[in-house]
């Protein structure tokens, strides 16, 4: 093996090796509904097998997360209707960049009902294996690494067939592409699509592939561009509408393979919808070989749709919290900081920690210095997640394993830690994507953090400056109501309440719970929404859900003082305060 094919495959082990972890899908980030039940009780057993602990989930019940888009009580019509409605009923600001890209969901979603995919290919004359080896590293050029040529003339461009071409939106950080996304997906009438984060798409792929060459290790039949196509046969009969969010390519094992399994996906009859931050041209720009990602890039414009959305304004800004009582963003790393931040910690973890718990990604162990004995809370360094050889896969497996990750020092970045830059980027798009809380100090807020000087902003072309405006709009996105309401939301009973003292709680833990309850956030909380404060209890008390009527009606008449069918923040505040009450008239029912 050469040296460069043996530095590859030391990255890709790195990055996918083994394959625990390429099925998992975070849930999404304000989802157009309800994150199904079993997906909840999954994400929640996976974090407890992904270090050791085999615990049994107690049924859990759904709950749905304040949103800007919400299909509990769907509006009719179309993505633009439904955005007219929603702008009538002052929901959403004006915008009429928005207007134009929910007209152009609507027609492609017209443009593809009754579409249905060919699923096969045309037969061609088999290609020969390049010398070097085939198999999976004949992907990235057999053992040499030749220099990039030209296409073949013979190779006719593949065109989409009619009703195929989808739609790439562009444009910068917090223009609202993921809550345009997330409406055409709700709205549209295709039971065979996926709506996946794309980082974690082509994690998917490769472990898929590392899976035929294993598969395949025995026979000398088996191609780089069989293994291809078998991967995208399998792909697209899960599902042939393919919706990404963040399409961005940042990796040469990414950039090298683009090409190949999208020509399969496309001649199969895929049909792509896809948001980012860049245009097609500037993807992988002045990447690593880019001349080899090169020809994806008129592929993707044939088959796609590219509009520049252009909105000057960045929503996720408007509705971040100035109450710094519950602040998850803590500047600068001065002392006091680093006392606040290990208080924050204690109190979710009530003092009981583990240390050491290793979390498993594709094979390798990433170990954890601290966490939450009795709940899924982590306690990390800057130094820990970002000074080590970490990539999305071992980011995701975190985020899959914690819903709240402390993270402490986050110094002052230039270009003289690139890398470190480059891991943190990512990490916080892994973060978010998983919705897990984030709690942290830093040595500056989010937009100076990283500097850059006039001089490398004028000359440099590192893909880190251009993606750091996208990392800047999510930092200041977690710590908003929104983001922090739906991770609350999103836990069970007894995650949600084993981060309390219940015998003891604060002003600010009855504020933070509440959060929880006052679902439609009305500022009081109906039957509905008491019945699920009461299962919760349940679940803590006695480990189960099973609230009888006559225990729900004896609760009812304690919590609502004033009889008037719900319950103020003050009935709740005194109810829970009294936590003997709660003991003895749940007893051991």
């Amino acid at each position: 093996m050469s040296a460069v094919a043996s530095r590859l495959r030391c990255r890709l082990g790195d990055r996918f090796h083994g394959s625990s972890l390429s099925r998992l899908r975070p849930l999404r980030r304000y989802a157009p509904a309800a994150a199904p039940l079993a997906a909840q009780q999954n994400l929640q057993q996976r974090r407890r097998e992904s270090w050791g602990m085999g615990v049994p989930l107690q049924p859990l019940q759904p709950f749905q997360a304040q949103r800007r888009w919400s299909s509990s009580s769907p509006m009719p019509g179309g993505c633009l209707e439904t955005y007219l409605q929603m702008k009538a009923n002052g929901e959403i600001q004006v915008d009429p960049r928005q207007e134009v890209c929910m007209k152009m969901l609507d027609d492609l979603a017209k443009q593809i009902d009754g579409y249905s995919p060919k699923m096969t290919r045309a037969s061609k004359p088999a290609a020969s294996v390049p010398s070097g080896g085939g198999g999976f590293f004949g992907l990235f050029g057999g053992s040499k690494a030749p220099p990039p040529k030209a296409a073949k003339a013979a190779d006719a461009p593949l065109q989409p067939v009619a009703g195929q071409k989808g739609l790439y939106l562009w444009g910068g950080t917090g223009t609202g592409k993921t809550f345009m996304m997330n409406m055409f997906y709700d709205k549209i009438k295709v039971r065979s699509k996926k709506r996946i984060h794309f980082h974690e798409w082509m994690i998917d792929v490769h472990s898929r592939l590392h899976k035929k060459q294993k598969g395949s290790s025995s026979k000398t039949d088996s191609s780089a561009d069989d293994m291809v196509e078998q991967v995208a046969a399998d792909m697209m009969k899960e599902a042939w509408l393919l919706c990404f969010d963040e399409f961005q390519v940042t990796h040469i094992s990414d950039a090298i393979i683009m090409k190949r399994i999208f020509s399969v996906l496309f001649e199969l009859g895929a049909v792509v919808v896809a948001t980012s931050n860049r245009p097609p041209q500037d993807l992988y720009l002045n990447g690593l070989n880019r001349p080899l990602f090169l020809p994806f890039i008129p592929m993707l414009e044939a088959f796609t749709n590219v509009h520049d959305i252009g909105a000057e304004v960045d929503y996720r800004m408007c509705s971040t919290r100035d109450d710094d009582d519950d602040r998850v963003y803590l500047t600068p790393n001065g002392e006091n900081e680093k006392k606040a931040l290990e208080a924050k910690f204690q109190r979710v973890s009530h003092g009981l920690v583990r240390e050491g718990v290793q979390v498993e990604s594709q094979g390798r162990r990433i170990v954890v210095p601290r966490c939450a004995k009795h709940s899924d809370v982590a306690f990390f360094s800057f130094v820990d997640l970002c000074d080590k050889p970490l990539g999305a896969a071992d980011y995701l497996a975190v985020g899959h394993a914690f819903h709240t990750v402390f993270v402490a020092d986050i110094p002052r970045l230039t270009m003289q830690e690139r890398d470190q830059v480059r891991r943190f980027i990512t990490l916080i798009d892994t973060l978010y994507e998983t919705h897990t809380k984030l709690v942290c100090t830093a040595a500056l807020d989010p937009i100076p953090l990283f500097y850059v000087s006039d001089e490398e902003r004028k000359t440099s072309v590192a893909d880190e400056i251009f993606a750091w405006d996208r990392t800047v709009s999510r930092l200041m996105e977690m710590q908003s109501t929104t983001y922090l309401t739906t991770t609350v939301r999103s836990l069970s009973g007894t995650q949600f309440l084993g981060q309390y003292k219940l015998k003891s709680l604060s002003d600010q833990d009855f504020k933070d719970m509440w959060r929880r309850y006052d679902q439609d956030d009305n500022g009081y909380l109906d039957m509905d929404e008491l019945h699920i404060l009461l299962e919760d209890l349940l679940e803590r008390q006695c480990g189960h859900r099973n609230l009888s009527d006559e225990l729900f009606d004896i609760c009812v008449n304690i919590i609502d003082k004033n009889k008037d069918g719900q319950v103020s923040f003050d009935e709740f505040q005194e109810y829970l305060s009294d936590f003997s009450t709660i003991e003895s008239t749940m007893g051991n029912s």
